[in-house]
């Protein structure tokens, strides 16, 4: 991301030339597939994703269906959310929106590479918008590793049921 500030005659305030983003990075150790059944069983979140419960079933990721679900832990102190499905590409990404451009929208990203040696790497991204989402440029690295956590849950539910 590439922040400026203001030149003479303007305010100091930060003009943003991209969207703030958040990516952690996680290798699995499964093939993509695997990976994606998890992924996509938006009804079992609760069983492995430490803040965020989702109330969907798998068959409903279509591109435009809305997935409610609830955040809690962590620094939430518990908030609904209801994310819209706006690409599918099974089993390798799926990308889901949330939010408002009156305050912050997020589009999250998940990106499955199969590996050479079997492993699938996932890139779990989320690019925020909308009128505040400068405010999150201070704790980007808080969220790295909160979404690194993410990935780890990821990882340890897809073993447990793979292997």
């Amino acid at each position: 991301m590439n922040v400026e500030t203001g030149t003479e005659g303007t305010t100091n305030e930060p003009i943003m030339n991209e969207a703030p983003v958040v990516t952690a990075v996680t290798r699995i150790s499964a093939p993509a597939q695997d990976v994606w059944r998890v992924l996509v069983a938006f009804d079992q979140y609760a069983q492995w994703h430490p803040v965020l419960s989702l109330d969907a079933k798998p068959e409903q990721v279509v591109v435009g269906a809305e997935v409610p679900g609830h955040i809690s832990g962590d620094d939430a102190a518990g908030q609904d959310v209801t994310m819209r499905i706006v690409d599918v590409q099974a089993p390798r990404r799926l990308v889901w929106e949330g939010g408002s451009l009156d305050a912050i929208l997020g589009r999250h990203s998940f990106v499955l590479t199969p590996q050479p040696d079997g492993t699938t790497e996932l890139t779990d991204s989320e690019e925020f918008f909308g009128a505040a989402a400068a405010e999150l440029i201070p704790i980007l690295g808080q969220l790295s590793k909160q979404y690194s956590r993410h990935g780890a849950a990821l990882n340890a539910r897809v073993e447990r049921l793979s292997g």
